[in-house]
């Protein structure tokens, strides 16, 4: 099914519609289901117990309260999500920092509320199974990015089979595909689970881009920007591959990769995509 939807150009929400929302939460998503956004990229990684959970930062103090709580700050200010327990993770605020921090401006420029930004206070941070629950009934696509679990001593087995478990044990596989930079758990998920459409990230030229993906086993490439043109996207496309573009918040930018035939664009702004999607659509 994510093959056959995603055909035609997709509004993916960064994290959510995290210019809006705190990113990676259950408000960020329900805001972007609601701006009409066809799909969600996010993040997951395991905590130290093993349990999946959303969220993209190696360390916890951008997006979370734990300068407020020493008792759970493991390794100081560079403490992350895989020095705590999933209970442990749970007691985290990560939702109030938004008020605070007003990252995209959006309280400022009066797109969100001052009382709809006290509201994210208390938020917590999801688990994929709670993630999940809310595709299957949203119905909604979901870019999984698994973050890269090397350099903080996970193993690629871990993650990997962690997540494909989740996915196979809750009926949603068919809305989802999964991503990474890490590429080697590109090629353990297709090994594992070969039906499962797959993206590679990357924020450096590839060479040979195509030739890469179709050795990876791959159905999209997943560049960022600043390193993609309109010919490259044509060159993929000839080979019979998506291309989701991230991260695009300026109008101008997100009008000309819409034009260029994108096929997925992400963005912190899925108003903003739907927009450039529907005016080259009536052009």
């Amino acid at each position: 099914m994510f093959i056959e939807r995603a055909a035609t150009q997709l509004t993916y929400a960064h994290r959510g519609a995290r210019a809006y929302a705190p990113e990676n939460t259950m408000p960020a998503f329900t805001k972007a289901l609601e701006l009409g956004a066809e799909a969600i990229e996010l993040d997951v990684q395991l905590t130290k117990d093993g349990h999946p959970v959303v969220f993209h930062d190696y360390v916890l103090t951008r997006t979370t309260n734990i300068s407020k709580l020493p008792q759970l700050q493991k390794h100081d200010e560079k403490t992350g999500i895989h020095h705590l327990t999933l209970r442990e993770v749970q007691t985290l605020d990560a939702g109030a920092w938004y008020a605070e921090a007003d990252p995209f401006n959006q309280i400022t420029k009066g797109a969100v509320s001052s009382d709809e930004a006290a509201a994210f206070t208390g938020t917590q941070i999801l688990t994929l199974e709670e993630t999940l629950h809310f595709f299957k009934k949203s119905n909604m696509l979901l870019n999984l990015e698994i973050k890269d679990q090397t350099e903080i001593d996970d193993h690629t087995h871990t993650i990997v089979h962690t997540v494909i478990d989740q996915i196979r044990g809750r009926d949603v596989a068919a809305q989802i595909l999964i991503s990474s930079f890490n590429h080697e758990y590109l090629k353990t998920i297709h090994t594992i689970m070969p039906e499962m459409p797959l993206g590679v990230l990357t924020e450096e030229r590839i060479e040979h881009p195509a030739e890469y993906c179709k050795k990876l086993n791959a159905t999209a490439y997943h560049p960022c920007r600043s390193i993609t043109t309109a010919e490259d996207i044509q060159a993929l496309h000839n080979a019979g591959l998506l291309v989701n573009i991230w991260t695009i918040n300026c109008e101008k930018e997100l009008s000309t990769f819409a034009q260029w035939g994108t096929d997925g664009l992400i963005s912190d702004f899925p108003d903003l995509a739907l927009t450039a999607i529907k005016n080259v659509t009536l052009s």
